[in-house]
């Protein structure tokens, strides 16, 4: 029975990366995306002032606002005058170093991600051939937004709870919600209050631009794991018509079987995945090396501040605390679980050929298998600046480091 076309209506109306759109959408709002097309395209178009004004937009924003609260958060970690203080503040700002590291990479490679974004989109190769692949991809990003939209709004809660619960301390208790160094006293009835404005709008304007820069450096490897898939998918739908049975012959030439030609189609696709890896690995390599070695020892102190923290003198900062550590640790296991998946599903690809009707193909079309066999002995991986393949083994190696500092930081206070 013949497969389901997928119609070029449902194919043109629903996006490839749906659940991607919001997340382009707010990065282009907080200056961390590009507007329009690559610039060098721009350079004789009249739309060039976009691209002008687009980098002006992101430089107002942040250096104010970002990078003025992380610079002012340093100070305050070198002024501070012991190892609890400097806890207080080390766990958010060694979060907020990471984000510069975001920043600046995603700056840099504006163009380079604007188009990998892009050929993902639109590439023909990778258009839909039937309603099932359209079917289970857009399954595949629904889960996708999901977790993407449970991971930015536990993340926006760690802001506004911390935010709010100083706001419920007695009234002659001055106390903010993410302590910086500050050149005026501040424990005053409303001088408190410009402090406490300015550090929670600096906080939810970092909180979001950390949370869309993960959700898209996540994204990237999650539509590269899933157009793996799609390989697999179309491997195992390999099916020989019965028209094609056998050798044809016309004019004295063999005419190739049509099995031939949906393997060759699905080797050009596979190759041209293995350059799109490579594109994958540039954009997401830096950012994802930056939170891995700083999120040990973020978790780290954060412990320390759970550990030397009074239950009692202030339920809302340590609730605040514990949501800010669980946050943490999804934002390690995120990247991991995706970066991992591109190896799992090209890993994979060797099974799906075996689920396929191989044993009716003739014999042409199990050497091209047996040919494309051969190149999946290496399967596609990503790696963090080349210093160690992104994936869960990662993850629980950061864990166990985050364990053993906070382990020996505890000692060297006692």
């Amino acid at each position: 029975m013949a497969a389901k076309k997928c119609s070029s209506n449902s194919s043109t109306s629903i996006s490839r990366i749906s659940a991607a759109r919001f997340i382009i959408f707010t990065l282009k709002a907080i200056g961390l995306w590009q507007w329009t097309a690559d610039s060098s395209q721009l350079a004789n178009s009249r739309l060039s002032y976009l691209f002008k004004l687009q980098r002006v937009h992101g430089l107002i924003l942040h250096i104010p606002i970002s990078f003025t609260y992380i610079t002012l958060m340093f100070t305050a970690v070198l002024l501070s005058q012991d190892l609890e203080e400097i806890s207080s503040v080390l766990h958010v700002l060694l979060t907020e170093f990471a984000l510069v590291v975001k920043i600046l990479h995603i700056w840099r490679l504006r163009n380079a991600a604007w188009r990998y974004m892009d050929e993902l989109a639109n590439e023909p190769m990778y258009a839909f051939r039937r309603q099932s692949e359209w079917t289970k991809w857009q399954r595949a990003q629904r889960s996708f937004a999901i977790i993407a939209n449970s991971y930015t709004l536990g993340s926006l809660a760690v802001v506004v709870f911390g935010c709010i619960s100083v706001i419920m301390t007695p009234a002659d208790v001055y106390i903010l919600p993410f302590n910086f160094y500050i050149p005026f006293e501040w424990r005053h009835p409303r001088k408190y209050w410009y402090a406490w404005t300015y550090s929670s709008l600096c906080m939810l304007l970092t909180c979001i631009s950390n949370v869309s820069l993960d959700m898209i450096f996540c994204y990237f490897m999650f539509h590269l794991s899933l157009l793996y898939k799609l390989i697999g998918w179309r491997l195992t739908a390999l099916r020989r018509p019965k028209s094609t049975r056998g050798r044809v012959r016309d004019g004295g030439g063999e005419v190739e079987s049509e099995v031939i030609k949906q393997m060759a189609e699905i080797f050009q696709m596979h190759m041209k995945l293995k350059r799109l890896t490579t594109k994958c690995e540039a954009l997401v390599s830096v950012p994802v090396l930056a939170q891995i070695v700083l999120s040990a020892f973020i978790l780290c102190f954060s412990g320390y501040r759970l550990q030397q923290m009074d239950n009692m003198e202030n339920v809302g900062i340590l609730i605040s605390t514990i949501q800010f550590a669980s946050v943490m640790i999804l934002q390690i296991f995120l990247p991991c679980h995706y970066g991992d998946a591109v190896t799992e599903y090209s890993n994979a690809l060797t099974n799906d050929i075996f689920n396929s009707d191989w044993t009716t193909f003739d014999i042409p079309a199990r050497k091209f298998m047996i040919l494309y066999m051969e190149l999946l002995k290496r399967p596609a991986n990503l790696k963090a600046a080349n210093f160690f393949k992104i994936g869960l083994p990662v993850f629980a190696k950061t864990m166990n480091n985050a364990y053993s500092i906070f382990a020996l930081l505890l000692n060297m206070n006692k």
